[in-house]
């Protein structure tokens, strides 16, 4: 289901991103923002764990048991929700993101700023697009605040690829549909504005 996309510097070309279903997304979305109303700082906390760790795992589930509440009613199928930590996280850095900034943030002047990545290859997608995040802040706002699957989600994303080519390295690919950028996005966007991913 996920396409892999081929980024390199020397072609910074805006490839296609595969939809997902809107459905699963939208409950994944009702759930996080059921969470970050209740406790923004639960939600910070899962967003300090490591990506794809035990302590992310466990902090998931301690959630969804602790937040269960969340799930009630026609949206979460009455609790049935698979959550994977990739998808809880984004879903989290999303709701964080658009509870604490209402407006856009000023488009970076001059050369971009050094990006030191985690040299951990397991979070390239991480890097890559916190990296991304950084060198085009308003491309990434306007891709989290555009509706799934919307010409302004489109529009957002044309806009936005360039960044991330120029983040990845020659020759890497990675693998993305939308829920899991828009995901991805969102926290290294959270992370710049709140200076935590200096």
């Amino acid at each position: 289901m996920i396409l892999a996309l081929t980024l390199a510097l020397a072609a910074p070309a805006a490839p296609a991103v595969q939809s997902v279903d809107p459905r699963s997304y939208r409950i994944m979305q009702q759930f996080a923002a059921c969470v970050v109303r209740g406790d923004k700082g639960e939600a910070r906390a899962f967003l300090a764990t490591a990506p794809e760790s035990k302590e992310a795992e466990a902090a998931m589930n301690r959630m969804a048991k602790d937040r269960s509440a969340c799930l009630r009613g026609p949206a979460g199928d009455g609790g049935k929700l698979k959550m994977k930590p990739a998808s809880l996280r984004g879903a989290l850095a999303e709701q964080l993101y658009l509870a604490d900034y209402a407006a856009a943030p000023a488009a970076p002047t001059g050369e971009p700023a050094p990006f030191q990545g985690s040299g951990d290859e397991k979070r390239a997608s991480y890097d890559v697009t916190r990296c991304a995040a950084m060198r085009d802040p308003v491309g990434a706002d306007a891709l989290l605040r555009a509706e799934l699957n919307s010409n302004a989600e489109r529009e957002a994303l044309r806009k936005v690829m360039p960044a991330i080519a120029g983040c990845t390295p020659k020759g890497a690919k990675l693998g993305f549909d939308r829920e899991l950028l828009r995901g991805l996005m969102a926290e290294g966007l959270y992370l710049h504005r709140t200076g935590a991913g200096a």
